[in-house]
């Protein structure tokens, strides 16, 4: 199979859970080997940025034994249809808006490829390719996800490699310390260049581009689906940590992200409402006491802020009730964006 779709029957598989295991594994047939690399993207409009995704990532494959997974998740812009029409050996799966975790498990399910990469419809190889980053995973079997550099349109490097939560990271952030103290101990982002020149260990990696090892995906099991957006790749990498298996950035490969500059009021919810799950799922009560107090400090901190400079125009008002809603959805006023139950 040469950058397209692999000729392979599956098993059925119902919507997995909100933290499914790996379950029935595919059924490859006789006369089809098993691909060395399964790529799933889940598109949400944007269908130019999606195209480009592709069309680097059948690029970067070459001769590479791949397949391919499509999963639409609620576009109304016609990105669907525009990637058929540019590659007609693809079917995009369509589906409601259910989250980015829950549209990726859909493909987990069905890949059978030695590796999966779960990779964002708006990152852009721009290094590299997918065989090189595959035999620096063969060299080193103790690597159960991991991710490349990442820079933004411009060039600039972005901090991918991240540290876990915590109160004194998110105190950091509340207090604005991470903006004073660049290379400090109050930023989740690490900021060391030299640790995105070399490969190294890290606590989690930004999920724009994570490759995992299927045999380490089927102990640790798919996405949580509880994590409608945000913290699904944070809590993935912590899961495979827990199993024994190693978390790494490889520099073999750079990707720019197209990340959007801009402050809804829903994602920033989202993500507030995401980092007091985790904490929830993984730590205990007066980990999480502090982490939420320390979030909620954050936002309302900055909603009063806000709120006095909004003299000077519209867009302070406007960010002042940006962060009293993600301030009352963390407090558990109210309810989190894209469903789920109040914290």
């Amino acid at each position: 199979m040469h950058g397209g779709v692999g000729l392979i029957t599956f098993t059925d598989h119902a919507t997995p859970a909100s933290e499914p295991s790996a379950g029935d594994q595919p059924v490859v047939q006789p006369d089809s080997p098993q691909p060395e690399l399964s790529v799933i993207v889940v598109t949400h409009n944007r269908s130019q940025l999606a195209l480009d995704t592709l069309e680097a990532a059948f690029t970067a494959a070459g001769e590479l034994s791949t397949e391919w997974f499509v999963v639409d998740s609620g576009s109304i812009d016609g990105t669907p249809e525009a990637i058929e029409d540019a590659r007609p050996e693809l079917e995009v799966e369509r589906l409601a808006n259910v989250g980015f975790a829950a549209a990726n498990n859909v493909a987990l399910a069905r890949a059978s490829g030695r590796y999966v990469l779960l990779l964002n419809p708006d990152c852009v190889v721009l290094e590299g390719d997918f065989r090189t980053l595959i035999e620096a995973l063969d060299a080193r079997p103790e690597i159960g996800v991991a991710s490349v550099i990442q820079v933004g349109p411009s060039g600039d490097l972005q901090h991918s490699i991240r540290h876990y939560p915590s109160a004194r990271l998110a105190l950091g952030e509340a207090l604005a310390l991470d903006r004073c103290f660049k290379r400090g101990r109050w930023r989740e982002e690490d900021t060391t260049v030299r640790r995105y020149d070399r490969v190294g260990s890290v606590d989690w990696l930004v999920g724009a581009f994570l490759i995992a090892r299927a045999d380490a995906v089927r102990e640790v099991g798919f996405l949580d689906e509880r994590f409608f957006l945000y913290a699904e790749e944070l809590d993935w990498c912590y899961r495979f940590r827990q199993a024994g298996w190693d978390v790494c950035h490889i520099p073999a490969m750079t990707v720019t992200h197209h990340t959007s500059g801009n402050v809804r009021a829903d994602l920033m919810a989202q993500l507030s409402y995401a980092k007091v799950l985790f904490a929830r799922k993984h730590y205990g009560r007066l980990q999480v006491a502090a982490i939420r107090v320390s979030i909620a400090t954050r936002h309302g901190v900055r909603a009063l802020i806000a709120r006095l400079l909004s003299a000077r125009g519209s867009g302070w008002r406007s960010r002042a009730d940006v962060e009293q809603h993600a301030l009352a959805v963390v407090l558990g006023r109210a309810d989190p964006p894209f469903g789920g139950t109040r914290l």
